[in-house]
């Protein structure tokens, strides 16, 4: 799976403040609809920080190894300034460390990104200095798995201009990281440039100048970084002097390797911008953007377009979404078979609401699903989404029942696994109060390596006279206990060629799973996974068991029934009479007719008899009467045969010899 940052989010637009915020219980139930297989239940929710302050979130991710990391600013009570302060759970640890404070002084608006590698280690960056001085840089702080501890902030960039912007990071599997940023004179001068620091190295590669603009500004600047290190910056080149946005990208074919020029990417026009990127395992690289950014043609599209490789040629732009209008949304989130969801949140004409809204683009045929909206009521214009190694996509958003109904408010979920979505849920179970002013819930959403989800929000409470606190919490799926089987594999029905046999047995555990097998003699037989079994010959005289594993995040819980030894099945049928042929006359031949046996008979033997008495010698399928013959009955028994089934006779109707 690629790594993408987050692109920090913009103001929440005025009508939001129109519905009333929401705050969350301490207290989460066990289960919810929409888990995945691997789900457990949630973890006791823990606060990150005290009451008696503000705080507002970040981000929150968790590295392939399982550590996770939140990010968020706090105001300390009676402070006038933030602080940019973040946690750490270690991995497998049930507990959140201390919160770290990595910066201060800063105001409730300041950016900062973070990214984290696959073996743990976290960065931080965020803005220091004055453009009026020339004291802009870029620090940075690193999480070190080893000495458990951050780094002192050190210099990512320096720029003496203006305007500095905060980088952007992505990590390659090796834990390369990639830096993107811009820096400009402030005179509709705008560079982007890019700088690597290579695994365990604690300096950054001078920076170099990837894209520039020279009459107007970059927005929306992203970088996508694949595993293996390729990479793609895209950004909405915008000209100040004739209003035009261009979706511009430049590439990396490697983590060490040069950049490409920047260049335009065909299918977009001059109202495209918000630009979003993503890369997969494959190296395919996956742009959305969105017509009409100008605004003066109401909502636009949202449009995609996709190559399959740094050096190839982007496919044909597609639409993805023919109105939309987004306030919110999430990267693109890249699954292990390079499938792309987009989750966002934006008016709905046909709701009369906000809504969350997702697509999904199968790698396999290119083609996006039809927009799914996950939520169930009137959205606070606020919603993350993430996505884990094994590709469950976790979503959260704070819902009330409607707009006239901002008192009952939660948090809710939803999840994509093995191609399906959840059913919307809330995560707390009680509704909670508005509170005045402010957004009293925000949520942040990380999922895990397995697919779980790592939920970090703040919750805000009313504090007299017309104010407010609030705290930050997380909580955790967590793996459910193993399976229990609570009565044995057992084996019913008759153990015989052709019968049915039944497997059966009973267990407890969250979110379990049962798969079956058979064995003979020991040995698992191929194909057969079904609860239930037909004996075939294969297993006359075989022993015969049931085997059932349940398994769930947990482990596997396996029982195996005693064995069966099979018998041979009922006698064979004849479903059409078997006959004599030919001319009854000492001399001439008869021949006997098997005739036809359920189930088929694999062989036939013979029996003459002369008025019921069997003719010695007379074994074959033909009989040629002698003159003791004369004037007698004769009639022939058949025996069927087939390996595994009982043998069945039938006589023929007699003839006379005359």
């Amino acid at each position: 799976m690629a790594r993408n940052i987050r692109r920090p989010r913009g103001a929440v637009a005025a009508f939001a403040a129109a519905v009333a915020a929401v705050t969350l219980g301490t207290a989460l139930p066990a289960t919810a609809a929409g888990y995945t297989a691997a789900a457990g239940p949630w973890s006791t929710a823990a606060p990150l920080t005290g009451a008696d302050g503000r705080q507002s979130l970040i981000d929150v991710k968790v590295a392939q190894d399982g550590t996770a990391f939140a990010l968020w600013r706090n105001r300390a009570a009676e402070a006038t300034t933030w602080d940019f302060q973040v946690a750490v759970k270690a991995a497998g640890s049930g507990t959140w460390g201390a919160p770290h404070t990595l910066a201060t002084g800063r105001h409730d608006t300041s950016e900062a990104v973070l990214a984290v590698t696959a073996g743990g280690q976290a960065v931080v960056t965020w803005l220091a200095g004055s453009g009026l001085d020339g004291s802009l840089a870029a620090l940075a702080a690193t999480w070190d798995p080893a000495a458990g501890g951050w780094s002192e902030p050190a210099v990512l960039t320096a720029y003496e201009g203006p305007s500095l912007g905060t980088p952007r990071l992505g990590a390659a599997a090796d834990g390369t990281l990639t830096a993107v940023w811009t820096q400009g004179d402030g005179s509709l001068k705008t560079q982007v440039m890019a700088a690597t620091r290579a695994p365990g190295a604690t300096t950054w590669s001078t920076p170099r100048t990837i894209g520039s603009t020279s009459s107007g500004y970059v927005h929306d600047l992203s970088v996508a970084v694949a595993p293996g290190g390729a990479a793609t910056a895209a950004w909405d080149a915008y000209d100040f002097f004739t209003g035009d946005h261009a979706v511009t990208t430049a590439t990396r074919a490697s983590a060490g390797g040069g950049w490409s020029g920047a260049a335009v990417v065909p299918g977009t026009d001059a109202t495209s911008g918000k630009v979003r990127v993503a890369m997969d395992a494959r190296n395919a690289t996956t742009v959305l953007w969105q017509t009409g950014t100008d605004g003066d043609a109401g909502p636009g599209a949202l449009k995609s377009a996709t190559r399959t490789s740094p050096a190839g040629a982007w496919g044909a732009a597609r639409t993805v979404a023919a109105s939309f209008d987004q306030s919110d949304g999430s990267d693109p989130l890249t699954a292990p078979n390079g499938d792309v969801t987009y989750v966002w949140t934006g008016w709905s004409s046909a709701a009369g609401t906000p809504v969350v809204q997702a697509v999904t683009r199968s790698a396999a045929t290119g083609t996006w699903s039809a927009p799914r909206t996950l939520s169930t009521g009137y959205v606070r214009w606020q919603v993350d989404a993430s996505i884990g190694a094994d590709g469950t996509v976790q979503v959260v958003w704070p819902q009330t029942p409607g707009i006239d109904n901002g008192d009952d408010n939660h948090l809710f979920w939803a999840s994509r696994s093995g191609g399906t979505w959840s059913t919307a849920a809330p995560l707390d179970s009680t509704p909670v109060a508005a509170v005045p002013d402010t957004d009293a819930l925000t949520g942040e959403v990380a999922a895990g390596p397995d697919g779980r989800a790592t939920v970090v929000w703040r919750k805000a409470v009313y504090a007299s006279p017309g104010g407010h606190t609030s705290q930050v919490w997380a909580q955790t799926q967590t793996p459910p206990a193993a399976p229990r089987i609570t009565a044995k594999a057992a084996l019913s029905g008759t153990a015989r060629t052709g019968s049915t046999l039944t497997c059966s047995a009973a267990w407890t555990g969250d979110n379990a799973k049962a798969t079956w097998s058979w064995l003979r003699d020991g040995a698992v037989v191929s194909g057969a996974t079904g609860r239930t079994r037909t004996l075939t010959a294969a297993d006359y005289t075989r022993k015969i068991s049931c085997r059932v594993t349940v398994a769930n995040g947990g482990g596997p819980a396996v029982s195996t029934s005693p064995t069966a030894t099979v018998a041979a099945g009922p006698r064979l049928k004849a479903t059409t009479a078997v006959s004599v042929s030919g001319t009854a006359k000492v001399g001439h031949k008869l021949t006997a007719n098997r005739g036809t046996w359920s189930p088929a008979a694999t062989a036939c033997t013979y029996q003459w008899k002369r008025d019921g008495t069997s003719i010695s010698g007379a074994t074959k399928a033909t009989y040629v009467p002698a003159k003791a013959d004369k004037g007698r009955k004769i009639t022939v028994k058949v025996t069927a045969h087939r390996h595994g089934w009982t043998s069945g006779s039938a006589t023929t109707a007699p003839v006379t010899v005359r």
